[in-house]
């Protein structure tokens, strides 16, 4: 006999599933045949919809077998990947020494690890650092890629926030190694499946001006040689969306000629992007070298359709930002720069540039420094720690507002930047 909840409206029945957690919501679709069936499409939806994967074994094989399984396959459209770092690794290498699952709450937690897999989870990072990538990593990944005809987005970050004490010393040397190896067994995998993407991300976007627990790979990862480029382009070639979190700082000044190039030789893959964002830097970690990459993509690329361009964690010249927004002055219609400084000009004279832009409608300037900073306006005799500009069809327009913000940029006193 049919129950008065099985006959409920779905609409009804997926309002009051939505409060449900997982084992709540799985024992609620076993109860009968027809609850079954009714939560089947939301159900996948909301579960299968978005895969996470360490890299590891285990989720691998998890990865392996939805994409074995021809409905839920279906339902993928992204796949994150979460890199733990070094100190994860030593974590879970101790529990498994000490082979007593779950673990003593004296073992820090990895919240993304269940006590079952940690025994496998825990071979990774020794794996990557012994080169052994392709085996642990590519050859399963492409299998399943392979199968999820519906994956559209790959997300590749970190796991966690960077730890605190990493904040004044560079990357340690073994998870700058994991992390490009990692990053290379997914273009490997990308280039075996040959699946289409439209967005590739090294960081959790919270918003398009804001993302946080970045790759933060080192510069190197991207110097890929021009043959495996042209590998790759069919995998890149509709991408819409692509956010690049590098380490331009890395190795300092031991550097081959012309390694600037290898940012904008990635770009160029992915000729019809429409949403661009760039970290060139560790937020705590801002170099002079990032102003080379952003020369060399002002010189060396044209995105006819980018509309939305994120800049953050670099230094930057006026005249090549400049050059970057009058290219797109065309088609850009937002602009947010984040933890920028400007080496050499002045952020007035980029104030009038922003004006040929004829279709910007959203200007965002936060943490940027340098001579005629808007950081540096008051407003209510409070300083103004982020600018923000928006002009509507009814509203101001940004020509407008960018001439208000100039004017009060020149009213601060020189003293103030010297």
């Amino acid at each position: 006999m049919t129950s008065p909840f099985e006959c409920l409206p779905a609409e009804v029945f997926d309002t009051i599933a939505a409060s449900l957690n997982l084992p709540e919501y799985q024992t609620l679709r076993l109860t009968s045949q027809r609850l079954h069936l009714l939560t089947l499409s939301t159900f996948t939806k909301k579960y299968f919809s978005k895969l996470i994967t360490t890299l590891g074994s285990p989720s691998l094989d998890r990865l392996v077998s939805v994409a074995s399984h021809t409905h839920l396959s279906q339902s993928v459209t992204t796949l994150e990947i979460r890199l733990l770092n070094h100190r994860d690794y030593k974590d879970l290498t101790k529990i498994t020494r000490i082979g007593i699952f779950p673990p003593p709450k004296r073992f820090p937690k990895v919240s993304c690890i269940r006590s079952e897999h940690i025994v496998q989870e825990s071979t990774l990072y020794d794996d990557v650092l012994a080169n052994r990538q392709g085996r642990c990593i590519t050859e399963r990944l492409a299998r399943g890629l392979l199968r999820l005809d519906n994956l559209k987005a790959i997300r590749f970050r970190a796991h966690q926030i960077e730890p605190l004490g990493w904040k004044t010393i560079a990357v340690p040397e073994g998870d700058d190694v994991f992390r490009s190896r990692c990053l290379r067994a997914v273009f490997d995998a990308l280039v075996k499946s040959g699946i289409e993407l439209e967005t590739f991300s090294m960081g959790k976007e919270k918003s398009f001006a804001s993302f946080s627990k970045c790759a933060n790979v080192p510069y190197p990862a991207l110097q890929l040689p021009l043959e495996y480029l042209q590998r790759l382009r069919p995998c890149l070639q509709g991408l819409e969306t692509l956010t690049l979190s590098i380490v331009s700082q890395h190795n300092g000044h031991h550097r081959l000629p012309g390694w600037e190039n290898g940012v904008s030789r990635f770009i160029s893959t992915a000729p019809g992007l429409r949403h661009l964002t760039l970290s060139l830097d560790r937020k705590c970690q801002v170099s002079q070298y990032g102003a080379r990459i952003v020369r060399s993509l002002s010189d060396s690329i044209h995105l006819q359709n980018l509309e939305s361009f994120h800049l953050c964690n670099t230094t930057v010249h006026e005249s090549d930002l400049a050059k970057l927004v009058k290219t797109y002055a065309e088609t850009l219609q937002q602009l947010v720069l984040t933890n920028v400084c400007l080496l050499t000009g002045n952020w007035v004279a980029l104030l009038s540039t922003f004006k040929l832009a004829q279709h910007l409608r959203y200007l965002r300037l936060a943490s940027i420094d340098g001579a005629g900073s808007p950081m540096q306006c008051r407003q209510r005799d409070k300083e103004r720690p982020k600018v923000t500009l928006t002009a509507g069809e009814q509203g101001p327009r940004m020509r407008d507002l960018l001439d208000e913000l100039r004017r009060a940029c020149m009213d601060v006193p020189i003293s103030v930047y010297v």
